[in-house]
Protein backbone atom coordinates (compact mmCIF):
# COMPACT_ATOMS: atom_id res chain seq x y z
CA UNK A 1 0.00 0.00 0.00
CA UNK A 2 0.84 3.74 -0.72
CA UNK A 3 1.34 5.93 2.61
CA UNK A 4 -2.24 7.54 2.55
CA UNK A 5 -2.72 10.92 4.12
CA UNK A 6 -6.17 11.90 2.88
CA UNK A 7 -6.80 13.49 6.23
CA UNK A 8 -4.45 16.82 4.92
CA UNK A 9 -6.21 17.49 1.35
CA UNK A 10 -8.87 19.87 0.35
CA UNK A 11 -9.35 21.57 -2.85
CA UNK A 12 -11.40 23.99 -5.07
CA UNK A 13 -12.60 23.89 -8.43
CA UNK A 14 -14.01 26.05 -11.31
CA UNK A 15 -14.50 23.59 -14.14
CA UNK A 16 -14.63 24.38 -17.53
CA UNK A 17 -17.36 23.37 -20.19
CA UNK A 18 -17.82 20.27 -21.52
CA UNK A 19 -18.95 22.06 -25.10
CA UNK A 20 -17.77 25.16 -26.05
CA UNK A 21 -21.06 27.69 -25.46
CA UNK A 22 -22.76 25.64 -23.21
CA UNK A 23 -22.75 26.42 -19.47
CA UNK A 24 -22.24 23.72 -17.08
CA UNK A 25 -25.59 22.84 -15.10
CA UNK A 26 -24.84 22.26 -11.11
CA UNK A 27 -24.80 18.87 -11.40
CA UNK A 28 -22.49 18.22 -14.26
CA UNK A 29 -20.43 21.09 -11.86
CA UNK A 30 -20.66 18.56 -9.37
CA UNK A 31 -20.54 15.03 -10.91
CA UNK A 32 -17.12 16.87 -13.01
CA UNK A 33 -15.78 17.75 -9.21
CA UNK A 34 -16.58 14.22 -7.78
CA UNK A 35 -14.29 12.16 -10.26
CA UNK A 36 -11.61 14.22 -9.19
CA UNK A 37 -11.72 12.59 -5.38
CA UNK A 38 -9.70 10.22 -6.06
CA UNK A 39 -6.89 12.95 -6.35
CA UNK A 40 -8.11 14.24 -3.25
CA UNK A 41 -8.32 10.83 -1.37
CA UNK A 42 -5.16 8.77 -2.47
CA UNK A 43 -2.62 11.32 -3.21
CA UNK A 44 0.00 9.73 -0.98
CA UNK A 45 3.71 10.25 -0.06
CA UNK A 46 4.95 9.07 -2.89
CA UNK A 47 2.17 10.13 -5.47
CA UNK A 48 -1.38 9.00 -6.12
CA UNK A 49 -1.12 5.02 -6.72
CA UNK A 50 -4.67 3.90 -7.69
CA UNK A 51 -6.76 4.44 -11.05
CA UNK A 52 -10.23 5.29 -10.56
CA UNK A 53 -13.15 1.98 -10.58
CA UNK A 54 -16.32 3.91 -9.35
CA UNK A 55 -17.27 6.78 -7.96
CA UNK A 56 -20.63 7.75 -6.51
CA UNK A 57 -22.25 11.02 -6.01
CA UNK A 58 -24.68 11.95 -3.35
CA UNK A 59 -26.28 15.65 -2.85
CA UNK A 60 -28.05 17.05 -0.59
CA UNK A 61 -29.43 20.19 -2.81
CA UNK A 62 -27.81 21.45 -5.76
CA UNK A 63 -24.63 24.05 -5.86
CA UNK A 64 -25.08 27.31 -5.52
CA UNK A 65 -22.10 29.19 -7.14
CA UNK A 66 -19.27 28.31 -10.23
CA UNK A 67 -16.74 27.00 -7.39
CA UNK A 68 -16.76 23.87 -5.68
CA UNK A 69 -14.54 22.34 -2.84
CA UNK A 70 -13.65 18.76 -1.92
CA UNK A 71 -12.36 17.42 1.23
CA UNK A 72 -10.48 14.19 2.26
CA UNK A 73 -12.26 12.70 5.20
CA UNK A 74 -10.91 9.16 4.96
CA UNK A 75 -8.99 6.67 2.72
CA UNK A 76 -9.13 2.87 3.56
CA UNK A 77 -7.03 0.35 1.70
CA UNK A 78 -6.46 -3.25 1.59
CA UNK A 79 -5.22 -6.06 -0.68
CA UNK A 80 -4.73 -3.91 -3.56
CA UNK A 81 -8.52 -2.20 -3.34
CA UNK A 82 -9.34 1.14 -1.69
CA UNK A 83 -11.95 3.69 -0.81
CA UNK A 84 -11.69 7.04 -0.50
CA UNK A 85 -14.52 9.41 1.22
CA UNK A 86 -14.67 13.42 0.60
CA UNK A 87 -17.10 16.00 1.79
CA UNK A 88 -18.27 17.99 -1.33
CA UNK A 89 -18.68 22.08 -0.94
CA UNK A 90 -20.06 25.27 -2.03
CA UNK A 91 -18.96 28.37 -0.46
CA UNK A 92 -21.96 28.18 1.61
CA UNK A 93 -21.28 25.06 3.08
CA UNK A 94 -21.23 21.02 2.93
CA UNK A 95 -23.95 19.78 -0.08
CA UNK A 96 -22.81 16.19 -0.08
CA UNK A 97 -20.62 13.67 -0.12
CA UNK A 98 -18.51 11.48 -2.15
CA UNK A 99 -17.27 7.88 -2.60
CA UNK A 100 -14.17 6.42 -4.55
CA UNK A 101 -13.38 3.01 -5.18
CA UNK A 102 -9.77 2.95 -6.69
CA UNK A 103 -7.11 -0.68 -7.51
CA UNK A 104 -4.15 -0.28 -6.94
CA UNK A 105 -1.31 1.37 -9.68
CA UNK A 106 1.51 1.82 -7.77
CA UNK A 107 4.19 0.62 -10.31
CA UNK A 108 3.05 3.86 -12.43
CA UNK A 109 2.34 6.32 -9.53
CA UNK A 110 1.18 9.98 -10.41
CA UNK A 111 3.63 12.25 -9.24
CA UNK A 112 1.68 15.15 -8.81
CA UNK A 113 5.25 17.04 -7.65
CA UNK A 114 7.01 16.36 -11.42
CA UNK A 115 7.49 19.34 -13.63
CA UNK A 116 4.63 19.84 -16.31
CA UNK A 117 5.48 19.61 -20.05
Amino acid sequence: MVGLVADRKISWHAMPALATGEKLTPFQHAAMVADTANRICHWGLQGAGYINADVTLTLSRPPIGYELGLRADDALAADGVSIGTATIYDRTGPIGTCVVTLLSNADKLIDYTAPRR
